[in-house]
């Protein structure tokens, strides 16, 4: 026993000289700045108490060190953190040939959304899941579905939102932004009305068992990213049963929907997306389906219900954008209320508030990528930043939420909700350009739905700021969630009162 003592002691000494400040089997970094670490476990104790805070601890670290941050833990090796989008650019357009998704971020997302999804995949399979999901965003989808959609849910909403005002209520827009969503994408792709709108404000007061379900999947899957050691840690935690009962009432709602679609497609419904998806045998595969309708449900929610919360927040810290908003809305808005895809291109300053809301809380906040080759990403010659060389097997890690409010990049009012700096001098949107806007990513992996909720974030502001003013009601202003998504962490406690204009709401 002595012995194997004296040899455990001998082999971690041995270790510790060959690692001083880093993790096993790490080579030294020198040239990189970063905080030093410990022999053997690296930066880990440093980062484990962030380990939930994942973009706090980016906003932390990266100011103290520049643009570029360098650390080891297990189990992602070298992990190099980069704060400027023309590193990120470069890292996006091979995304796929230099760069992947590491095991553990597979296993992360095989466990939520699925397998089966863009999210868990790379290569061949990535381009077929994803190709899943196209029909989705075309223009005849918005066209036909969307639209039809959306002045459907908007009557609704605004029947409410009318009764509520009466009442003198006071109501969480955030939930109420989730409710729009969901509504929004159960109509226009499963022909589905989940009843979480009505025009009584009791239902207001219902429980939303999918709200509640996609909270929990979204915030631990999150966490996992950045904890190595979920699988013990959440059984201690009892964090695992909640994650597999919030999956298990999701998929089983997605299977209950698929199965009464196979048993009675009929007349228009066969036109919506998932009879579509069933008819075509090219996606003969129920997991595929299932991870497919879980992984849009989620998207199609929490984007939009994102957008619609931050901006008015936002809003109503900023009023005058609010009333140039209104104006345009009074402007343009046809009698019937509705907003026919083809004139969004119209709507200049909502467009603007939207790209500065999405600027300022991108949907998804922090990522990161698995090298597969050695790589090199390019000098920024302007900033004074040289090539910097990346092994195969270093992870980059970068948050979209600090790039975006980069002083260097957007100027010193950064931080500052101003949608201005979207429109031209003759009042025009103009949508920002990557590297410097990357809030729906950039290269093989750009995010498909970006039209959908710009159209559906318009839709929905023209309509609601022609009958209704708002007043906050909050005192405490809400900040980002640790989650997959910039959700806020707080109700959005507003007041609403109804405009004598009631002439332009949606058609039946």
């Amino acid at each position: 026993m002595l012995y194997l003592i004296i040899t455990a002691l001998v082999l971690v000494g041995v270790l510790c000289v060959a690692y001083p400040d880093r993790w096993l089997l790490t080579s030294p970094r020198h040239d990189l700045p970063g905080p030093k670490g410990l022999p053997i476990l690296g930066n880990l104790v440093q980062f484990y108490p962030w380990r939930a805070k994942a973009v706090q601890w980016m906003e932390h670290i990266l100011p103290q060190y520049g643009d570029l941050v360098t650390l080891t833990m297990p189990p992602w090796g070298r992990a190099i953190i980069i704060g400027r989008p023309e590193w990120l650019a470069h890292v996006k357009s091979v995304d796929m040939t230099r760069y992947t998704r590491g095991v553990h971020e597979v296993a992360v997302f095989t466990e939520f959304p699925g397998r089966k999804t863009p999210v868990a995949s790379d290569g061949p399979q990535w381009r077929h899941y994803r190709r899943t999901m196209a029909p989705i965003f075309t223009v005849k989808s918005f066209s036909s579905h969307v639209q039809p959609a959306m002045n459907k849910v908007m009557r609704t909403v605004c029947a409410l939102l009318t009764n509520v005002a009466k009442s003198g209520t006071i109501i969480d827009w955030n939930d109420v932004s989730g409710r729009i969503a969901l509504s929004i994408f159960c109509m226009s792709s499963l022909s589905l009305e989940t009843g979480v709108l009505r025009d009584d404000p009791a239902c207001l007061e219902d429980s939303d068992k999918l709200r509640d379900a996609l909270v929990v999947l979204n915030t631990l899957s999150s966490r996992r990213l950045m904890n190595p050691f979920w699988r013990w840690t959440e059984k201690l935690t009892g964090a695992d049963k909640r994650f597999k009962k919030a999956r298990a009432y999701i998929r089983n709602l997605i299977s209950d929907i698929v199965s009464r679609r196979e048993a009675s497609p009929s007349g228009d419904l066969s036109l919506d997306y998932v009879s579509a998806l069933l008819e075509d045998p090219e996606y003969n595969d129920p997991i595929l389906v299932r991870d497919t309708l879980v992984t849009l449900l989620f998207a199609g929610r929490d984007n939009t219900q994102n957008a619609l919360a931050w901006a008015m927040h936002a809003l109503l810290q900023q009023p005058d954008w609010m009333a140039k908003m209104t104006a345009e809305a009074e402007k343009l808005n046809e009698e019937d209320g509705a907003l026919p895809y083809s004139r969004l291109g119209e709507y200049h300053i909502h467009q603007a508030v939207f790209y500065e809301v999405v600027r300022l809380w991108p949907g998804l906040p922090k990522n990161l990528r698995r090298a597969i080759s050695d790589d090199v990403l390019p000098s920024i010659p302007q900033s004074n930043l040289p090539e910097v060389k990346i092994n195969a097997g270093d992870y980059i890690l970068w948050s979209d939420y600090y790039m975006m409010r980069h002083p260097d990049i957007w100027g010193n009012n950064a931080s500052v909700f101003n949608p201005g700096r979207h429109l031209d001098s003759d009042g025009h949107f103009v949508k920002p350009k990557a590297p410097n806007f990357n809030a729906f990513g950039a290269g093989p992996r750009l995010c498909p739905a970006a039209q959908l909720v710009t159209y559906e974030f318009v839709a929905c502001w023209s309509i609601l700021l022609t009958n209704f003013s708002f007043l906050a009601r909050y005192k405490e202003h809400p900040k980002m969630m640790e989650a997959f998504t910039p959700a806020l962490d707080r109700p959005l406690q507003i007041q609403i009162n109804k405009k004598t204009l009631d002439n332009r709401l949606p058609a039946h």
